[in-house]
């Protein structure tokens, strides 16, 4: 029996955006096709050329969300909230999806955000650094607890790693990977799971 997929609510949100986008691109391109092949001679038409491929280049990329759909239904997946884990219970005793670690490997120290198996797009200029739970540091990391030192082979290098401490992430730092999830100014504050 394989293992479900975590998946964070706003990644799945940006693959079907991304879809949507190769989908519009793709018919965009056949009408502009379809156009430019009305003006004669394909042979030396090169809009209809650049079209052609615009196309072919959308569908290809269509295609590849697709079978990345494909294999998240496969696997099967569960859909997080990422808000949810600034409420996750203290104190926290290990690695899971959600905890922020603070590791140190070499000289540096950092908070990383064990985030969800398709939380690749998200910007890592912020002070809390998101990592797929999935990734190699991420499969290092899960199911530890601190402090404690880890030997883990990542980017093809067998790394010492320290993790330091383990917390819940606060909304702030949620708000500033996830910017999609900031509510409305009028939206009541969410309570404390119970």
């Amino acid at each position: 029996m394989s293992i479900r997929l975590i998946v964070s609510r706003p990644s799945l949100q940006s693959m079907a955006e991304k879809y949507e986008h190769h989908a519009a691109e793709k018919n965009l391109a056949q009408r502009e096709a379809k156009v430019a092949k009305e003006w004669g001679d394909l042979s030396e038409n090169a809009e209809y050329k650049a079209s052609k491929e615009k196309f072919r280049l959308a569908g290809r990329l269509q295609q590849r969300m697709v079978r990345e759909f494909k294999r998240l239904e496969d696997s099967g997946y569960d859909v997080v909230d990422p808000l949810d884990w600034t409420r996750l219970p203290e104190p926290i005793r290990v690695v899971e999806v959600g905890v922020v670690a603070r590791v140190t490997q070499g000289r540096f120290t950092e908070d990383y955000l064990l985030a969800g198996a398709k939380d690749q797009h998200l910007p890592t200029d912020q002070s809390l650094v998101p990592v797929p739970y999935t990734a190699p540091l991420g499969q290092a990391l899960m199911g530890q607890s601190a402090p404690g030192d880890i030997r883990a082979l990542i980017a093809g290098e067998l790394r010492q790693i320290r993790l330091e401490s383990l917390r819940v992430p606060t909304e702030a730092e949620i708000l500033a990977l996830y910017p999609e999830l900031t509510p409305p100014p009028d939206a009541p504050h969410p309570g404390p799971i119970l």
